[in-house]
């Protein structure tokens, strides 16, 4: 590391809940950017990586970001899958595949050619990322920001189609050389040992042997999610509440369903590839004057498993009218025209898919909500460890979370037929 570095401000490395101005100035200039440097808040931040910050530098804009070490507790995992993403984006796209508004994130070399700052010593993990700013684009949280169903629907479309891209430029990557960097997400095996951990009350790891993974940094990154941090009233409580029996008996019976994917991957019935991990819409950017997608950002929860769990996770997020807060369940339905919407944008931009795979398409929508709904069960029964309450979030958010995400694995399931009916419309040929 550069001399600079031996006079960085202490409280930069490990967490820490602000930063002044001059010590993101500092920062910002530890990487290959113009001067003048000016910097400010970024009010498109997400949930996770709350440390994002807007830079202008001489004639350009960037976003410099600090790699949450809190979630990510294995930052260099986070940035080696990142940069693959990126080194294969630009190697399809120069190859002539893709799509020609489709714009990659770059990132910012520091001083001394390295990809990030790694300001990281013995007292933790201090990862930080300058990344230009992509030029003339926008977001969106939700459809419900555009005016009109047509706008919603050509968006949904859009989305779907950046899901196909982004999956295409990537498919180059061999799975095996990227290890995720979140230990134990999307392992749908995982969440159900975690749930019949905690349906048996274990408060130790002792206790708790028997469903525990073996493999050793799995074990330690997870092992908390299997223990029951509640009082022993309070779990009975919530374990015994009769709102929530039907949903635990569903979890139970439908275990082997929702291993579905994994048992294709197993079988190789289907690849292993690459994704991206969080396919929500905000995580897409659209071309602020034609409206067509631009890029898919947030690269930080990449990790080899099947396109298809990107594809459910999209679908899911996108169909479900109540949103996931949604107490009254009776509202809990599926925007047939936006499924619709989604999977025509996919399967016509997809070049990558095989036969097998898009079999599962359906299922993998439901098989992705109903894990997403145990994983919410489980951490309410636990004592909300993992999806963790803010100040002015209602005692039981997470078991309304699971309720709604459980209620509309129901509704997709009913809806399966006419779901088949739109994959084989739009199927390649």
């Amino acid at each position: 590391m550069f001399d600079e570095l031996r006079d960085k401000p202490p409280h930069l490395i490990g967490s820490c809940v602000d930063y002044s101005t001059s010590d993101i100035e500092w920062v910002a200039e530890q990487f290959r950017i113009a001067s003048p440097i000016k910097v400010g808040p970024f009010p498109g931040k997400g949930n996770i990586n709350l440390h994002t910050y807007h830079v202008h530098a001489g004639d350009g804009e960037y976003l410099l970001q600090k790699v949450n070490s809190d979630v990510f507790k294995l930052p260099y995992r986070v940035m080696n899958s990142m940069l693959a993403s990126i080194d294969a984006q630009n190697a399809a796209l120069a190859s002539g595949h893709g799509d020609e508004v489709w714009q990659p994130i770059e990132l910012i070399q520091t001083r001394d050619e390295k990809a990030f700052l790694d300001l990281t010593d013995e007292h933790g993990w201090s990862v930080w990322r300058l990344m230009v700013r992509i030029p003339d684009a926008i977001s969106y949280k939700s459809l419900s920001e555009l005016d009109g169903q047509a706008a919603q629907l050509t968006l949904a479309e859009e989305v779907g189609r950046g899901l196909a891209i982004y999956s295409d430029l990537t498919a180059s990557i061999d799975p095996s050389t990227i290890d995720g960097s979140l230990p134990g997400y999307r392992d749908t095996g995982l969440y159900f040992s975690q749930f019949h951990s905690v349906m048996a009350c274990n408060r130790t790891l002792h206790e708790a042997d028997r469903w525990l993974p073996k493999d050793a940094i799995l074990r330690e990154s997870t092992g908390q999610h299997f223990l029951v941090a509640l009082t022993d009233e309070e779990y009975q409580a919530r374990k015994n509440d009769s709102e929530l029996a039907s949903f635990i008996e569903l979890v139970c019976d439908r275990e082997p369903f929702a291993m579905g994917l994994w048992k294709a991957l197993e079988s190789h019935e289907i690849r292993h590839t690459l994704i991206h991990g969080d396919t929500k819409i905000e995580n897409f950017l659209f071309c602020a004057k034609s409206g067509r997608v631009k890029a898919l950002v947030d690269l930080d929860t990449i990790m080899p498993f099947t396109w298809l769990a990107d594809w459910g996770d999209l679908q899911r997020s996108m169909v479900n009218v109540a949103g996931e807060k949604e107490t009254d369940l009776t509202k809990v339905k599926v925007d047939r025209d936006v499924y619709e919407a989604v999977a025509k944008g996919f399967l016509k931009a997809a070049t990558q898919v095989t036969e097998a795979e898009i079999a599962l398409m359906v299922p993998a929508v439901q098989a992705i909500t109903l894990e997403l709904g145990l994983r919410f069960m489980t951490d309410y029964l636990k004592g909300d460890t993992y999806f963790q309450l803010g100040p002015d979030d209602p005692a039981d958010l997470n078991k309304t979370r699971a309720m709604v995400q459980l209620t509309l694995y129901e509704r997709l399931v009913e809806f399966g037929p006419e779901a088949e009916a739109i994959i084989a419309k739009y199927r390649p040929a």
